[in-house]
């Protein structure tokens, strides 16, 4: 109880108190003349694996993340699934064909990935026992999510049947079968 009254005394002192503090960590300018060059205060990386099912579908994704302090799970949770799903339909079904930069395409033929092909999708988070000094040890996710996935879609296809495709989204797939010559 006399804890209690202390932490209750403890914030009264604060009340109608301003606290104000700049968080500063220089970055090098972009072609810096010097061995390591900082151009960022934090940088994240990411894996992906793909795993196929038998009929050459994808059944799984591991995303596994390095995004500093996981500050709030269900958000990174969320970033990592929507960002695998952007990478899988850029990888496999998406198709938004110009002309001169006029689209050609309507909205329900550009390919978007249907709820009933969407694959296990294990998020798989990173954390080092240093953290950086900074945002409680947060690097962030973002973008990250969605970059790697294409890839390792690629390689799967790759391991799969030997296929080496250079083209997104890619031909020849359960999602895009091989288009006639």
């Amino acid at each position: 109880m006399a804890e209690l009254e202390k932490v209750n005394g403890d914030l009264m002192a604060l009340n109608g108190r301003e606290f104000f503090a700049e968080f500063f960590d220089p970055t090098d300018k972009l072609g810096a003349d010097k061995p390591n060059p900082k151009s960022h205060v934090a940088y994240g990386f990411a894996t992906h694996v793909v795993i196929l099912g038998e009929n050459g579908k994808v059944s799984e994704v591991y995303a596994a993340h390095d995004s500093g302090k996981v500050v709030n799970p269900t958000s990174i949770q969320g970033q990592i699934e929507g960002g695998v799903l952007m990478g899988l339909g850029y990888a496999l079904t998406e198709d938004f064909p110009l002309d001169n930069c006029v689209p050609k395409a309507k909205y329900g033929t550009l390919g978007l990935m249907r709820a009933t092909d969407i694959p296990n999708i294990h998020a798989i988070y990173v954390e080092k026992d240093k953290l950086l000094p900074f945002a409680y040890g947060a690097k962030g996710i973002g973008e990250i999510a969605t970059i790697p996935t294409a890839p390792a879609a690629a390689g799967a296809y790759y391991a799969w049947d030997k296929i080496f495709r250079t083209k997104l989204p890619m031909d020849d797939t359960p999602y895009r079968p091989k288009k006639k010559a």
